[in-house]
């Protein structure tokens, strides 16, 4: 078996990844040190003249959590894929921005507008406003994905792995040609493992390259929404999934289990957004405002999560008609992120939420409960 950290191309992971599972030990202490030191070069390189890199990275830790496993084995990402999570990212930062100056797009290369954010703008500009909507009309989607998944093949993928004009094969071999990448031997695990870490120092250099390019400055100046606009707080609408929600937990709050009363009941994501992205349906759950006000940014605990599995064994079985990502809408993908997010806490010692201001650790059961 080749050693953690040599250099592998197309056919050697082809090759290695149809090995038995238990030729993927996970990498060694300084295997996971030398990782986060090439991540680490990537992000301050300064060759930086578009923000796609930390897109192309952040969506690279997204999926190993939503496709990866627990052990050191590779993970094939198809472009595809990636192109989702990149539809996800810039939708909102392809609205206007309104700061501290003039409004409009922000600009997200220092040279002409990066195409993602153009391409989507026009779809916006024709009433679509979430990427719910633009999921709806399968054929719009996956004519979106193919130009994004184009984009991504001829810009960043062969760019990301280059520090100081040089090429570190540290995260995947790249084939210009091919539909799908695969992460060596290691980095699946690592990008799980670190994914606050990756994810949050990517989404800083990305937000400093946008401070930084001169189109952006008389609309960003000092805004100190900034952050909350390009990242994560502006997410899409949920309230309306409320009615279906309830429905389906029999018109009790998942956390108490007392019954949900109009005017004080939430939707909340199970897997804590701040945590994971994850809007599908599987993952959203209705609560009392208290309930959830408590809850905060926690885990919860693992009477809650026994719960929450039940009801999607019986409400996410099946995609609903006319999906366009089944995966995200049946439980499946909900518990791999399930299972990273308890294994990490119950990791790190961390404690989940119970009810008010109670908390505990983890006992374990829940490996049995996500057992995929």
């Amino acid at each position: 078996m080749m050693p953690m950290g040599e250099t592998f191309d197309r056919h050697s992971v082809s090759a290695l990844s149809a090995s038995s599972p238990s030729a993927w030990p996970l990498p060694t202490a300084q295997a996971q040190l030398d990782f986060l030191g090439n991540i680490q070069a990537v992000l301050e390189d300064g060759q930086f003249v578009a923000t796609y890199k930390f897109a192309l990275l952040t969506a690279l830790a997204d999926l190993a959590v939503e496709m990866g496993a627990d052990d050191g084995a590779p993970c094939r990402l198809t472009l595809a894929d990636i192109a989702g999570k990149f539809v996800a990212y810039y939708w909102q930062q392809a609205a206007p921005f309104a700061g501290a100056g003039d409004a409009g797009v922000l600009r997200q290369s220092t040279g002409a507008q990066a195409a993602v954010l153009n391409l989507l703008a026009g779809e916006r500009s024709i009433g679509l406003g979430t990427v719910a909507q633009l999921r709806a009309s399968p054929s719009r989607w996956q004519s979106v994905l193919t130009r994004i998944a184009r984009i991504i093949r001829e810009q960043p993928l062969h760019r990301l792995q280059v520090v100081a004009g040089e090429a570190r094969i540290f995260l995947y071999p790249h084939d210009e040609h091919a539909e799908a990448i695969t992460l060596l031997p290691g980095v699946a695990y690592q990008l799980r493992r670190f994914h606050p870490l990756v994810t949050g120092l990517a989404r800083a250099r990305w937000m400093s390259l946008i401070r930084d390019i001169r189109a952006n400055r008389n609309m960003v100046g000092q805004a100190h929404d900034l952050e909350r606009f390009l990242f994560g707080n502006e997410r899409q609408p949920i309230t309306h999934q409320l009615p279906m929600l309830t429905d389906q937990q029999r018109g009790l709050c998942l956390y108490c289990g007392a019954r949900l009363r109009a005017g004080d009941t939430h939707v909340d994501h199970f897997i804590p957004w701040s945590l994971h992205r994850f809007d599908a349906l599987p993952n959203l759950v209705a609560a009392h405002g208290q309930c959830n006000l408590a809850k905060r940014d926690m885990l919860a605990a693992e009477r809650h999560l026994e719960r929450w599995v039940a009801r999607n064994a019986a409400a996410f079985r099946e995609p609903p008609p006319g999906a366009t990502d089944p995966a995200s809408t049946t439980g499946d993908a909900a518990l791999r992120i399930a299972r990273w997010a308890y294994q990490r806490s119950d990791d790190n010692g961390a404690a989940v939420w119970l009810q008010g201001r109670q908390t505990e650790r983890l006992s374990g059961r829940y490996r049995r409960m996500l057992e995929v």
